[in-house]
């Protein structure tokens, strides 16, 4: 109680408006305390079985306050404008395919002082997506896939996945090898050039030279399997995006019939943001700002790999701003966005979207892909091929607070062998010995699962990273 009092005293002389929203999550994090019921990745997709629940009648009103101070005229334009960007871009969408998706080596990177080749960057920034070769050693990440292999096998009978009678997709989090893989150096090195293309205000507190280890599954999908297709919809959130006041303020520009304006690459409203309003099984309540994945096999173009639409801007404002024009504005419905399920995209309510869809190009073990946390994707319908498609799920996830406060209850499920908070409440590993554990890693990994602090802050901290660090340390229990 006095750690917590001090805690909010500090902020409150800092910036009132941060204090009021700290308080708000304080209330909300000690009200959510239930464990996600079970379940697997099927929980957050309504067209794998996820249950459909209908929209609140509050929610028209959301509809209504977002389009308050909007010129209705101005507002269709704008979503005709966004229209007419679509079908001029996927000509050239279609013909290029794979090849269209920006590709990098580690070894570039580190050549540019840790960053992307400004040419990589600007393409990143466009299509909101990037494989990134080389991160992990080839041989090393096939020695993953046999660790992960062997650590199935011995436990057959007591571990699942989806589906249930032939998992693809296991519920499996705390494998040596899954652990070893976020904390690798090559992938900190990738993540921290995935920060470096991101901003935001002075004092917002953010921290993206530092990556915290958001623990996912891993998927090992089998050769000419069909079972694990996922289709096009965007994750972080659904509902959310309107719902949430602070979220919706990343969309401004949007919101306003300016979409052209709008800058998916800033950070300032989103390290705040609430994503998981329904608490539903899988859902994620930290700030990503790259989803990605780790191949720890090859994958060709055809062999169940990712799909994205490499349109980031059009894409984001199309799906956001479809439910508010006047066709929809009087109907409480957001065309794909249900309760505690992932946003739905359809090809009947997005054409333009489905149009553009785009395979990975072939990547090769030790070969990672990542994607904007705001990009519509989906998985190729079958893996056709004579090899497994697998791959470790790990994102790029920043140091701010809300992924502090959720690194706090992560670590306190790896050291029991829990599923990570954010998932289905399986917990299947927690009596295998052979599991990861605290006195069993690295000091590297250690730092990502916030067992041991970070290292001194750099001379040329902002304000804001230095309170990130501080807020950290703070909630972590390091000070």
């Amino acid at each position: 109680m006095v750690e917590q009092s001090t805690y909010l005293f500090f902020y409150f002389y800092i910036d009132l408006d941060f204090f009021f929203i700290l308080v708000q999550r304080k209330i909300m994090m000690a009200m959510n305390t239930d464990v996600k019921p079970r379940g697997d990745i099927s929980s957050v997709f309504s067209h794998l079985g996820g249950e459909e629940t209908l929209l609140d009648e509050a929610l028209l009103q959301v509809k209504k306050d977002i389009m308050a101070n909007t010129d209705r005229v101005l507002f269709q334009q704008a979503y005709n404008r966004m229209i007419a960007s679509f079908e001029k871009e996927t000509p050239q969408v279609q013909s290029l395919g794979p090849a269209i998706v920006p590709q990098v080596t580690l070894q570039q990177i580190e050549a540019n002082n840790g960053q992307f080749p400004s040419n990589i960057a600007d393409s990143i920034r466009k299509h909101g997506c990037v494989v990134i070769r080389n991160v992990v050693p080839e041989e090393e990440a096939r020695d993953y896939k046999k660790e992960v292999e062997d650590y199935i096998r011995r436990h057959r009978g007591k571990v699942e996945g989806f589906p249930k009678s032939d998992p693809q997709v296991w519920e499996i989090y705390w494998s040596q090898a899954q652990v070893k893989a976020r904390s690798h150096p090559g992938f900190e090195k990738a993540v921290k050039a995935l920060g470096c293309l991101w901003h935001s205000s002075e004092d917002t507190a953010v921290d993206f030279s530092k990556n915290v280890g958001y623990c996912d599954r891993l998927r090992i999908r089998k050769p000419q399997n069909e079972s694990f297709a996922l289709k096009e919809h965007i994750d972080s959130g659904s509902l959310e995006r309107w719902q949430d006041p602070e979220y919706r303020k990343c969309y401004t520009d949007i919101f306003n019939g300016n979409w052209e304006n709008y800058d998916p690459f800033d950070a300032t409203h989103r390290v705040e943001a609430r994503m998981d309003y329904y608490n539903s099984p899988g859902g994620c309540s930290v700030f990503r700002n790259f989803q990605g994945w780790l191949a720890i096999s090859d994958i060709k173009t055809g062999s169940g790999t990712l799909r994205v639409c490499p349109l980031l801007k059009q894409s984001t404002a199309y799906f956001l701003m479809k439910p508010l024009i006047d066709q929809y504005i009087d109907k409480n419905d957001y065309i794909g966005a249900l309760p505690g399920l992932c946003q739905g995209i359809s090809e009947e309510d997005y054409p333009h979207i489905i149009n553009t869809m785009v395979s990975m190009p072939d990547v090769k073990p030790g070969d990672a892909v990542f994607w904007h946390c705001d990009q519509v994707h989906a998985v190729e319908q079958k893996n056709d091929s004579d090899m497994d498609s697998a791959v470790f799920y790990i994102p790029s996830a920043p140091l701010c607070r809300i992924n502090s406060e959720y690194i706090k209850k992560q670590r306190a499920a790896f050291e029991r062998g829990l599923t990570p908070p954010d998932f289905p409440g399986n917990h299947f590993e927690e009596t295998f010995e052979d599991r990861a554990k605290p006195e069993t890693i690295s000091d590297a990994a250690k730092i990502c699962m916030g067992i041991k602090p970070y290292s001194d802050l750099l001379k040329n901290t902002t304000e804001g990273e230095k309170r990130a660090n501080r807020l950290h340390n703070e909630i972590l229990d390091f000070v």
